[in-house]
């Protein structure tokens, strides 16, 4: 496929030709994913090998010890291994492809490629990359590999699924016109300044910017991934901690080996095999066998978990709520006291402990603590509460007549003991409910399609896990007018919680940011468009073959899990 059709012409210079050192600009102070009044700077502290890039396990210098080995983590089908084109494979994209911050299990990003990234007014923002990055064929990883693939995941035509995740640069609209073929084919707020350094122009100021640049969409491509992008996803290179070892066999594994030249925190081990399987119990029974090393835990097995695992089932609370949304664009819901009965008619420790066996925690608002700046905590008062006695006033209140409701969410996905268990409670709890229907569809794809058509006829499974940990994510592309993923907030739309979300995003510091996401939450939180049910956790197991498996906002931790000899 040449590069024509993917909306660019790759530019091709002197490559390999070193560019001078960057340092900080003469005066500006230089912070660790810090605010300083209207100057947001992330920078990093460390050498340019990686050594200010971790937390938790190989912390050190990029030279960790190698302590040999391979390890296994089971997986479903990965739709892609481009990072700008999949919505699923974050551990494979995590081992080939490093971006230019990482969370780990804090709050805030660090530098991994980047050296830093400024602003003086949270529009214009120069990211400058750390120096003697490689890709996987021994190529610079230059400002040039960001910027063009950037570009191909915005230039609308190629239908890249991570497109959306740059709409906030300028000329992004021209490049996905609602009406035919865009006239251009590159962001106009896209400018390489040399090797190690480019320039981003936003549409608006977004405090959020650099959180936001853990994203797939943000990573960088290689010159190859152009020539052919879907021989290039079929055995990506990348400039991660992990190659390919030879080519991803469909429905079988993808198998990768340790990158002896990485500049980030070195792996452990040796390689690492992503185990395909087609659900998540023969995963999971694979694993209590030592037959796969690493499993995310079906709901299923929440009961039986630390049983079979002992210490080695981890729990990481990210930012990730589950809810029960509401078809807002009929009539008979349009009353708050309705939803709000629904929601007194649930009690949510009974279902946690029934079938989630206490994992979850039950949730009183959008947001657990475990955010940046903070949670809201809280926020749905009484309204959360467990009070059949005031759901039933609530109910009556709302002049509802119908004996039936319905109850919609995804069939095939692991939740029907969930809401086969608030349907009970809600018919059980509310007098004047005789039945509640489940309508089930085959998979998200069909249920998803019911919300967006306005076809579902009755409340419905909500959830959203955010991609990196502020307030930011959820509210804009769930609850506002400009989200992407509102279809689980069932039409639902305020202008004043709009207003809120913009003027965070303009905000000067991180702090008044998230005062004001927190009003926009507290607005939100009184229309009551669903009911919170819990925050939800990433949950994992791993045989007894590996140790130091850690799990945060990026999910698992690869390079620093140890075989075990």
């Amino acid at each position: 496929m040449s590069a024509s059709r993917f909306g660019f012409r790759r530019r091709r210079g002197n490559r390999g030709a070193s560019s001078p050192r960057l340092t900080s600009r003469p005066g500006s102070r230089v912070l660790l994913a810090g605010v300083v009044g209207a100057l947001l700077i992330v920078s990093g502290c460390g050498s340019d090998d990686g050594g200010d890039s971790g937390e938790s396990g190989s912390e050190g210098d990029g030279a960790a010890e190698n302590t040999g080995g391979t390890f296994s983590v089971g997986t479903d089908e990965p739709d892609h291994l481009t990072p700008h084109r999949m919505t699923g494979a974050f551990n494979e994209v995590d081992a080939l492809f490093s971006g230019l911050v990482e969370f780990g299990d804090g709050t805030e990003p660090k530098n991994l490629h980047a050296e830093s990234i400024e602003s003086d007014d949270n529009i214009v923002w120069t990211i400058t990359l750390k120096d003697g990055w490689t890709w996987h064929n021994g190529e610079p990883v230059v400002a040039e590999d960001y910027v063009d693939a950037w570009n191909a995941t915005a230039y609308g035509p190629n239908g890249w699924a991570n497109n959306a995740q740059l709409s906030n640069i300028e000329g992004y609209d021209e490049l996905n016109p609602q009406d035919g073929e865009p006239e251009q084919d590159t962001l106009s707020g896209l400018e390489v300044i040399d090797d190690r350094q480019f320039q981003v122009t936003l549409k608006s100021a977004d405090s959020q910017f650099p959180y936001k640049l853990k994203l797939p969409g943000f990573y960088a491509l290689p010159a190859v991934a152009f020539e052919d992008p879907d021989a290039f996803d079929e055995a990506p290179i990348g400039n991660g901690p992990f190659r390919m070892d030879g080519t991803w066999e469909h429905d079988v594994q993808i198998s990768m080996v340790r990158y002896e030249d990485y500049r980030g925190p070195q792996p452990n081990a040796d390689g690492v095999i992503f185990k395909i399987y087609s659900d998540q119990e023969t995963a999971y029974t694979d694993a209590v066998a030592g037959q796969v090393d690493i499993v995310s835990v079906p709901q299923t097995r929440f009961q039986q978990v630390e049983q079979d695992f002992g210490d080695r089932f981890i729990s990481f609370q990210a930012v990730r709520l589950d809810w029960v949304g509401f078809p807002l664009w009929d009539e008979r819901f349009q009353d708050k006291r309705l939803r709000q009965a629904i929601s007194m008619a649930i009690d949510r420790d009974e279902i946690n402990e029934a079938i989630f066996a206490g994992i979850y925690e039950p949730a009183t608002s959008l947001h657990g603590a475990n955010v940046g700046g903070g949670g809201t905590e809280g926020l749905c008062g009484e309204y959360c509460e467990f009070n059949p006695e005031r759901a039933n006033e609530l109910l009556a209140e709302s002049g509802w007549t119908d004996s039936t409701l319905e109850l919609w969410y995804p069939g095939g996905v692991g939740y029907d003991q969930t809401f086969e268990a608030i349907a009970n409670q809600v018919r059980q709890n509310l007098d004047a409910i005789d039945e509640v229907q489940l309508q089930t569809q085959p998979g998200f794809p069909a249920f998803i399609e019911a919300l967006e058509e306005h076809s579902a006829t009755g409340m419905f499974r909500g959830g959203w896990g955010s991609l990196y940990p502020t307030m930011q994510n959820q509210l804009t592309e769930v609850w506002s007018s400009m989200g992407s993923g509102r279809a689980g907030a069932g039409s639902y739309e305020n202008p004043d919680v709009d207003a809120l979300i913009q003027q965070a995003d303009a905000a000067s510091t991180l702090d008044e940011a998230n005062e004001l996401y927190k009003q926009a939450e507290a607005l939100i939180m009184d229309d009551f468009p669903g009911v919170p049910l819990f925050y939800a956790t990433y949950n994992f197991a791993h045989s007894e073959n590996v140790s130091n498996v850690i799990v945060g906002f990026d999910e698992i931790e690869l390079t620093d899990v140890v075989v075990n000899s």
